[in-house]
Parts: structure tokens; sequence; C-alpha cells
């Protein structure tokens, strides 16, 4: 696999991290909020927001960089160019990866309806930011 970094569109990568951050933003501050709050034992939204130290933030964006360049890499690799192949993509990561390597995790925590937010969270942003790229190579 050859990994070319100066052939890829940064302005997609950089699209595609900001949308990102703006799906998962919606996704556990608006669409789950409560919910997400219940399964790791906090009253509200409120009183779980306030035990999220604030560099976690930073280390999401990191992540979301770290994945939407690694797809890109990917899709290059594998002459991904549409936007159905960039579908095809973008589950096949989700499936193979995202939920094969979150789902332990929380199982072992015993935190089974966060799995299911995070993973549900991670699959969406992950179809998403592989359609981007794929549609913009």
């Amino acid at each position: 696999m050859d990994l070319d970094f100066g052939n890829l569109n940064w302005l997609a990568i950089l699209l595609s991290v900001v949308i990102g951050q703006v799906v998962l933003t919606v996704w556990f501050a608006v669409l789950f909020a409560e919910p997400w709050a219940r399964a790791y034992g906090a009253a509200d939204k409120a009183e779980h927001t306030k035990d999220i130290p604030a560099y976690t933030y930073g280390i999401g964006v990191a992540c979301m960089v770290l994945l939407t360049v690694g797809l890109a890499l990917f899709q290059q690799s594998v002459g991904v160019q549409s936007f159905g192949g960039g579908l095809a993509t973008g589950i096949f990561v989700a499936l193979f990866f995202a939920l094969a390597t979150a789902l332990p995790g929380y199982a072992f925590l015993k935190k089974l309806d966060a799995a299911a937010i995070a993973i549900g969270s991670q699959c969406v942003v992950i179809l998403i930011v592989s359609c981007i790229l794929a549609i913009w190579t």
C-alpha cells in the first residue's frame, strides 16, 4: 500500500474534520445528551458536562484528524472515487473497525447503553467523512 500524503485533498480533509466535529457535537450535545449523561451515571447533561476535562475536546479533534487522514489514505490506496465507493468504504470501516474495536471496551465496562450511542456516532461520522472524501478526490 502506497501512502501518498502529497496527493491527498487537504481541503476535503479539513472540511471533513469540521463536518465530523459538528455531527459529533450535535449527536452528544443535542440528540443524545441526556441518555449519554445517564449512561455514565450522571443525573443530567449539565452534571456530566462539568465532569469532562477540557483536554478531552482536544483529544476528540485530534482523533477526528487521524480518522479523516486515515480514511483518505485508505480510499486513495484502493481507488475509491465515487459516492457509492465512499459509502461502501464507510460501511466497511464502520463495521469491521469501529464496531469491532469499540464494543468490547464498553462491554467490559458494562456500559452497553453508552456503547450504542458512542458507536452509533462513530459509524455515522465514518459514513459521512468517507462519502465527502470519496466525492471530493
